[in-house]
């Protein structure tokens, strides 16, 4: 199996240092060491932030990834930083106006994805995960079905260069339960795209631990799984890890917490629920190689304080135990 590498969570440009010089030298490091450290690497999943691909500039990153990769452009970072500026933003969105700055954004990103393929001389990625902003229920705020399917129809008119264009599924409010993210249902989600069907190829990327965190239960992603399965519309599966009691990550939280160990690997999280069994019990479900992509995304905390290795190694253990699991399943 190849894989893609949320590596941008665990790379030290997340942290919060004063000292770029410093950062961008730790940058550097990280991912050569990423690079030889996981030969499995089939591309990266990509951070669109509203305008660029890096805190440090699009061309920093550029001059990092492999020309031979085949990589996914997730926009919820720049979803997310939207968002924090008005609640009402999202391709979801009721208020017509945040609607359209949200459709705006992907005109952005669709921009993006020409200048990296331009870059190489190729196609770079595979798919391009979209996310149903804005959350709800917050007072003033309103989504739809109905909106997410007039920006959706935008946005298919886009060239997007042979890239699938997926929902990348978040966490949804349940009456009762603390949301994370609070975005629309799968339920909702996959009925609008099984409208836009006749349009344009589409699909829907499942966060392991994003739907853990929208049921509470390690269950939710496995009905995730089975009912984007059902609809054939399962694109992605990336493996984030997430705990039911965590000081430092903490309780259902979207902090994209390493495995739990197995084959005894060195980098892990004893209270992550990304265990043997866990991800053993959702790989059962489907055919990896029916997928367009599998990956990880992990957080190595405390954000300002990991050390290189770390960083490195809770990424190449994910992967050791991931390839162990799935030679076992298909042996």
């Amino acid at each position: 199996m190849n894989y893609i590498i949320g590596a941008y969570a665990t790379a030290p440009s997340l942290a919060t240092s004063p000292s770029l010089s410093q950062v961008k030298a730790s940058e550097l490091i990280f991912y050569e060491k990423l690079i030889e450290s996981i030969p499995q690497i089939m591309g990266l999943e990509i951070p669109f932030f509203g305008h660029d691909i890096h805190r440090f500039g699009s061309d920093f990153l550029l001059n990092i990834l492999r020309p031979e990769w085949n990589n996914v452009l997730t926009c919820i970072p720049g979803t997310m930083k939207n968002l924090s500026i008005d609640s009402r933003y999202g391709i979801a969105s009721d208020d017509d106006y945040f609607r359209k700055e949200a459709v705006s954004m992907y005109k952005r990103a669709n921009k993006i994805v020409h200048k990296v393929n331009d870059f190489y001389g190729k196609k770079s990625f595979i798919a391009i995960q979209i996310a149903t902003a804005p959350s709800i229920p917050i007072n003033g705020v309103s989504s739809s079905k109905y909106s997410l399917l007039k920006s959706m129809e935008e946005i298919l008119t886009l060239d997007w260069e042979g890239a699938k264009v997926v929902i990348e599924h978040q966490d949804s409010s349940i009456l009762g339960h603390p949301f994370e993210k609070g975005f629309l249902t799968l339920e909702d989600e996959i009925e609008v795209l099984l409208k836009l069907a006749s349009q344009q190829e589409t699909g829907i990327t499942i966060n392991w631990g994003r739907s853990a965190i929208e049921g509470k239960s390690i269950q939710k992603p496995i009905e995730h799984i089975k009912l984007a399965l059902e609809k054939k519309l399962l694109c992605g599966l990336i493996f984030s890890g997430v705990s039911d009691i965590d000081q430092l990550y903490g309780n259902w939280k979207d902090t994209h917490m390493p495995f739990a160990q197995s084959y005894n690997v060195k980098h892990f999280e004893k209270n992550s629920l990304l265990t043997y069994e866990n991800i053993s019990n959702v790989l059962r479900l489907l055919d990896t190689k029916s997928l367009s992509y599998l990956g990880i995304k992990l957080l190595s905390m405390p954000i300002d304080k990991s050390k290189v290795e770390r960083r490195v190694g809770i990424n190449r253990d994910a992967i050791l135990i991931l390839e162990k699991i799935i030679s076992e399943l298909y042996s």
